[in-house]
């Protein structure tokens, strides 16, 4: 939940409790009026009565417990904050198989979960395009893959967003499944969004989609 909606929230519920507040006077004045001026020959239903209490009792009791989910939720929201900035300067690896390519490189992880008899890293760019095809290290686990921005025909590539897809195989040419993730310096916060999202080379992803952080590169 945003910060957006956690307001919202909180506001429609100090308009129930003032509104309730309101009623229930209203309520104790009609009801002492009714009791002042009851027949004593036929007196005021005491079930009716009690059904009448227990209902408002019932009301304010909700409007409370909604009022401690929201104290919980405001608390989450700022840990998240906490836990977004408390990641800038440090290296983040993020469910995401897109990377900005800056003046160094463009940087990910991948994960098979077999030894492969061919492994070769494909990168895209941000129309689709490939624009370059390099080996990549075949056995099982993790790996780090770096790509300098060079093209399949020697130039440089452009600043950008670029997909890595790693492409594998076993000896009988079954493909093996390879994961993904981007991975790259967080330098910046961004609350645009109602929620805390980091900012990796210009590129901004939420904290779920976070991994792992590490101190140095």
């Amino acid at each position: 939940m945003d910060i957006s909606t956690i307001a919202a929230a909180q506001t429609a519920s100090t308009r129930a409790t003032s509104q309730l507040t309101a009623n229930f006077d209203t309520f104790l004045t009609l009801l002492t009026t009714q009791l002042r001026n009851q027949d004593p020959l036929a007196p005021l239903d005491t079930e009716k009565f009690t059904e009448q209490l227990v209902q408002f009792a019932g009301v304010e009791q909700s409007i409370q417990t909604n009022q401690h989910l929201e104290a919980l939720l405001s608390l989450q929201s700022s840990s998240d904050n906490e836990t977004a900035l408390a990641m800038v300067g440090r290296v983040a690896t993020v469910n995401s198989d897109a990377a900005a390519l800056s003046d160094n490189a463009a940087q990910w992880t991948y994960t098979l979960g077999q030894d492969a008899a061919n492994a070769e890293a494909q990168i895209y760019d941000a129309a689709g395009a490939l624009v370059a095809t390099l080996p990549a290290a075949n056995t099982a686990g993790a790996h780090q893959f770096i790509w300098n921005g060079e093209t399949a025909d020697g130039a440089r590539a452009d600043r950008g967003t670029y997909r890595l897809v790693v492409v594998a195989s076993d000896g009988e040419d079954q493909p093996i499944a390879a994961d993904v993730n981007a991975r790259g310096v967080v330098n910046a916060v961004s609350f645009a969004n109602g929620a805390p999202e980091i900012e990796i080379a210009g590129l901004r992803f939420a904290l779920d989609l976070v991994r792992r952080v590490d101190a140095t590169n």
